[in-house]
């Protein structure tokens, strides 16, 4: 069974008294690209159908950036760690950021301190996390090579981090790419949705074996749903899970 939790307008996890607290719960922490994921192809609907995870979470919101930043809704690592402050402890996480950072940064060192920020933040769970992928400017392009190499090296820190290469499953099908070269497609949210679902197939059995291997299963709770939002860059999606 997957469990629906609602965030309040106080931002405080409210769930049914009668539903179970979720001990599996996956999060996709993303940007725009994850928001049109969702709303073009349903990614947290389907997810959830899957029952891989007893609870999903998928928050996106346009022009997100990795850290290094005060703001909690622009801040990857500052959402994360508010929605784990209201009840969210996610066992297993996808990663989709970075295609906002770097336009603003350009430096090995800059991106490896917001990637450490954010993966500091995640803790001791199986994490994937997507590279990125911009071609609207010979600059971008650079930058976003730049990142993903820093991405690479930086998260062989951390053993439970693993890289889904998006650059090459984008490279493949450039209609995937929306006109403004940054955002997706229809076809590319729903290409962007089969890989979530694929991770989460191998996050699923990543968390299961680290379960497995304790001794003690912490109960968990999420705090799902998202509203929608007009995007640019990158825009928030919550929505509830289904069972």
């Amino acid at each position: 069974m997957v469990v629906a939790l609602c965030l309040g307008a106080t931002g405080v996890v409210s769930e049914a008294a009668t539903a179970p607290q979720p001990q599996t719960t996956l999060l996709v922490l993303g940007d725009s690209l994850t928001w049109g994921a969702n709303y073009f192809a349903k990614t947290q609907t389907r997810l959830a159908a899957t029952a891989q995870f007893e609870a999903v979470l998928v928050d996106g919101w346009w022009s997100r950036r990795i850290g290094g930043i005060i703001s909690t809704t622009y801040s990857g690592a500052n959402t994360y760690k508010k929605l784990v402050s209201n009840g969210a402890q996610p066992t297993a996480v996808i990663v989709a950021l970075g295609t906002n950072d770097v336009f603003f940064l350009k430096r090995k060192r800059e991106y490896a301190t917001i990637i450490r920020e954010l993966m500091d933040a995640i803790g001791n769970v199986p994490v994937v996390w997507l590279t990125v992928h911009r071609v609207e400017s010979p600059t971008m392009v650079a930058r976003s090579k730049v990142f993903n190499a820093t991405l690479t090296r930086v998260l062989t820190d951390y053993p439970l981090a693993s890289i889904h290469d998006w650059v090459s499953v984008v490279q493949k099908t450039p209609t995937a790419m929306a006109f403004d070269k940054i955002h997706l497609s229809p076809l590319g949210s729903e290409i962007r949705t089969r890989v979530y679902l694929e991770l989460a197939t191998s996050l699923a059995q990543r968390a299961s074996d680290m379960t497995s291997t304790t001794t003690t299963v912490v109960p968990t709770t999420v705090a799902p749903t998202t509203s929608l939002a007009p995007t640019t860059t990158i825009g928030l999606v919550t929505t509830t899970v289904v069972p």
